[in-house]
């Protein structure tokens, strides 16, 4: 399998550098210098391309035909269908149900959701955005192609994607307020806590309901930790209902009750707004 693209040069300068420019990432470029012909001049003399390495000089506006060889791997496909919030040719934005992994590591490889993903699109190249945590549902971004996968992550790494969460909390919250306290991993390798040696981490909130004298509140990430806002929640003395690690009653609930409900970003081709939603209704 071959992902075609074609770039425009921006500037006079070296194949490559334009490459970057255009956000190809640096492992997408490695694979692209180890053979020639997988970067192409285009010209009126020659449309097909003439063949060149990444190096080669190019001048702005030229236009370089890339072919990026991938191998789509065959996960075993779930018996579960994806729910897509929204798709299209470079991006989709699906609905992961909690329970079940983001990634196919060694303990889930047979019931990620590449595995739900594969029930849809058969064999495919699974390239998720970011990830929520295995028993956290909602909305996760899966990139279709390789560039639209390196252009996405650069937007996550720069804060350029806007996530919001719905989480149903213990107790009556305030009605807003931001929580400023830095997370470290917990001696035990596997909890986070709050830590005056940690890494900054802030989250807003805005409680928006009161169900059964527990709280339904928004969570804006300022700052993106793992299990920021469970460690975040629990520190504050309302920690959300079901999270086993950070609650203990954790067992009067199903399940972590903590959603990925609205993602906002530009649309890594079009530049584009674009806005997804995902409401979280709490039953239990």
């Amino acid at each position: 399998m071959v992902e075609n693209y074609r770039i425009t040069a921006r500037f006079d300068g070296s194949a490559d550098d334009n490459l970057k420019a255009a956000g190809f990432s640096r492992s997408m470029i490695t694979r692209l210098r180890k053979e020639l012909g997988l970067i192409r001049v285009v010209s009126d003399t020659c449309p097909s391309g003439q063949a060149v390495f990444a190096t080669a000089k190019v001048r702005k506006g030229d236009i370089l035909k890339i072919s990026l060889p991938v191998s789509p791997v065959a996960y075993p496909a779930s018996n579960i269908s994806p729910e897509f919030a929204y798709i299209d040719d470079d991006i989709a934005v699906v609905v992961k149900p909690s329970g079940i992994a983001t990634v196919p590591i060694k303990s889930h490889y047979k019931d990620s959701y590449a595995s739900v993903l594969a029930s849809a699109w058969g064999e495919f190249v699974y390239r998720p955005v970011g990830r929520l945590d295995k028993d956290t549902s909602g909305l996760l971004i899966v990139a279709r192609s390789s560039l639209a996968a390196s252009r996405m992550h650069d937007m996550q790494n720069n804060g350029a994607i806007g996530k919001q969460y719905t989480a149903l909390v213990q107790g009556i919250i305030p009605e807003s307020g931001e929580i400023d306290a830095p997370l470290a991993l917990s001696q035990d390798g596997h909890h986070r806590e709050v830590s005056e040696n940690g890494k900054p981490a802030k989250t807003l909130f805005r409680r928006i309901g009161i169900i059964n004298e527990n709280s339904l509140a928004e969570f804006t990430l300022l700052s993106g930790r793992t299990h920021q806002i469970r460690v975040h929640s629990a520190y504050i003395g309302h920690p959300v209902c079901g999270d086993a690690l950070y609650n203990p009653r954790a067992k009067e609930f199903p399940r972590l009750m903590l959603h990925c409900s609205r993602l906002c970003f530009a649309h890594p081709f079009t530049g584009d707004n674009v806005t997804v939603e995902s409401p979280f209704p709490p039953t239990y």
